[in-house]
C-alpha cells in the first residue's frame, strides 16, 4: 500500500503537469481528480503506516471518512468532463459514512457492523464514477470502458467485504475475512493509479475529438466549414450519382451585410450570422447539411431534392429570414438573403460545378435587385469564350 500510495502521486504530479497543456474545461477536471487523487493518497498511506497495534478509533474514522471524500470527488470530475451539473448526492452520501463510522467506532464500536454499514456509501459512491463514465455520453471509447470497469470492480469487491463481514459469523466463515480485506486493500491501492491512467487518456480522446470538431466547424456559427462541405459533399454526390437520384444545392449571401458592420460594428456582425444560422436551420430539414463558406456566405447540401423541390425550400427560406426581426445592436433589424439554386445534370457532376453554377445564379439574384431566390437553368448559357473575344473586338 506505501509503494502503491507513492506511485499513484508520482501518477498525480504527472496528470498536474499535464493538465496545463489541456484545454480550459478539462484542466477544471483534472484538477478536481487531483484533488480526490490527493485525498485518496493520504487515506492510503494513513492506512498503510498505521500499526498493527494501533486501534484509535478517531483515525480510523478520519481514514475512512477520507476515502469516501476521494470517490467523491472523482465523481465530480467525472460529471465535470462530461459537463454534467454538480450533485449533492455524493456529499451527502460521505455525510452518512461519517456518520456511520462514529457511530460503530466512537458510540457503539462494532467493526463488523462499521464494515457492514459503512461498505453501502462507499459502494453508492464508486458507482457514481462509473456511472458517470459509462452512461450518457454517446459512443464509448476504450479508456472510457477501462476507467469505468474499474470503479465497477471497486464497489464489488467493497460490496463483497461487506457481505463477507456480514454473513461470516453465521456461516462460520471467520477466516474467510482478512482474505477479503487483503484483497480489498491491494485493489484499492491499485485503482487510485489506474483510474488516473484511464482518466488521462479519457482527457486525451475529449481533446482529439475537440479539436476534430473545430477542424470540420466554422468557429463563430458552429456549422460546417468549406473542408467538411467538400468531404460530405463528394460523398453525396458519388451516391447520387451511382443511385440515380436527384441533389441540389443553395448558395446563400446575405444582402448589404457590409452595411450592418459599418452601422453597428463587427459584433453586431457576428450576432447577424448567429441570427441568420438559427432562422436558417428552423427552415431547413434537420439533416441538411449547412456550412459557411465565406464571409456572409453560406451553402446548404440537399440531397434527393431536385431543382424545382430545392427552389420551393430556398423561396421558403427566404421568406422566413426576410419576415423575422434580429436584435442587431440593441436595435431590431431585418435581414434579407438572396439564394442561388444548382442541381447535378448530365454537365454538373462535382461539387465545383455545382458550387460554380450555384454562384452564378446567386450573383443574378444579386443583379437582379437581391432578396431573391434564382435556378441556374433559368440563366442564359454562359457565353464561350470565342464569342467574347469577337465581340470585345
Amino acid at each position: 500500500m506505501l509503494i502503491a500510495s507513492l506511485l499513484t502521486l508520482c501518477v498525480g504530479a504527472s496528470l498536474s503537469f499535464a493538465a496545463s497543456r489541456y484545454p480550459r474545461h478539462l484542466r477544471a477536471a483534472m484538477r478536481i481528480w487531483i484533488g480526490g487523487l490527493l485525498i485518496e493518497t493520504l487515506a492510503l498511506l494513513s492506512a498503510a503506516l498505521r500499526s498493527p497495534s494501533w486501534d484509535d478509533a478517531l483515525p480510523i474514522v478520519l481514514t475512512n471518512t477520507m476515502y469516501a471524500l476521494s470517490y467523491a470527488e472523482m465523481g465530480r470530475a467525472m460529471n465535470r468532463f462530461a459537463q454534467r451539473p454538480r450533485s449533492l448526492a455524493p456529499l451527502l452520501l460521505v455525510a452518512l459514512t461519517f456518520a456511520i463510522l462514529c457511530l460503530f467506532t466512537l458510540v457503539w464500536p462494532s467493526p463488523r457492523w462499521r464494515v457492514t454499514f459503512d461498505t453501502l456509501p462507499i459502494v453508492a459512491l464508486q458507482l457514481g464514477v462509473a456511472r458517470a463514465v459509462l452512461l450518457g455520453r454517446g459512443r464509448l471509447r476504450p479508456a472510457d470502458i477501462l476507467t469505468g470497469s474499474l470503479f465497477v470492480a471497486c464497489a464489488a469487491l467493497a460490496l463483497a467485504r461487506g457481505l463477507t463481514e456480514f454473513f461470516a459469523p453465521v456461516l462460520g466463515l471467520e477466516e474467510f475475512r482478512p482474505f477479503m480485506l487483503n484483497v480489498v486493500l491491494i485493489f484499492s491501492s491499485i485503482l487510485p493509479m489506474l483510474g488516473t491512467i484511464g482518466f488521462m487518456l479519457m482527457c486525451g480522446d475529449r481533446m482529439n475529438d475537440d479539436l476534430g470538431r473545430l477542424a470540420m466547424t466554422d468557429p463563430l456559427t458552429g456549422v460546417h466549414n468549406r473542408r467538411t462541405l467538400a468531404r460530405v459533399a463528394t460523398s453525396a454526390i458519388e451516391d447520387a450519382l451511382r443511385e440515380d437520384r436527384p441533389l441540389s444545392l443553395l448558395a446563400i449571401d446575405v444582402d448589404h451585410f457590409k452595411r450592418i458592420n459599418d452601422a453597428f460594428g463587427h459584433d453586431a456582425g457576428d450576432e447577424a450570422l448567429l441570427g441568420l444560422v438559427r432562422l436558417m436551420r428552423e427552415s431547413l430539414a434537420v439533416d441538411a447539411p449547412l456550412s459557411r463558406i465565406g464571409g456572409e456566405e453560406f451553402a446548404v447540401l440537399l440531397p434527393g431534392l431536385g431543382e424545382l423541390e430545392a427552389c420551393v425550400l430556398a423561396e421558403y427560406l427566404r421568406q422566413h429570414v426576410a419576415s423575422a426581426l434580429l436584435p442587431l445592436g440593441g436595435h431590431p433589424q431585418r435581414l434579407t438573403v438572396s439564394i442561388g439554386v444548382a442541381s447535378l445534370d448530365p454537365a454538373t457532376r462535382d461539387l465545383r460545378a455545382l458550387l460554380r453554377n450555384a454562384d452564378r445564379a446567386l450573383y443574378a439574384a444579386k443583379h437582379n435587385g437581391r432578396n431573391r431566390c434564382v435556378a441556374y437553368s433559368t440563366l442564359a448559357p454562359a457565353p464561350v469564350a470565342s464569342q467574347v473575344s469577337l465581340g470585345r473586338a
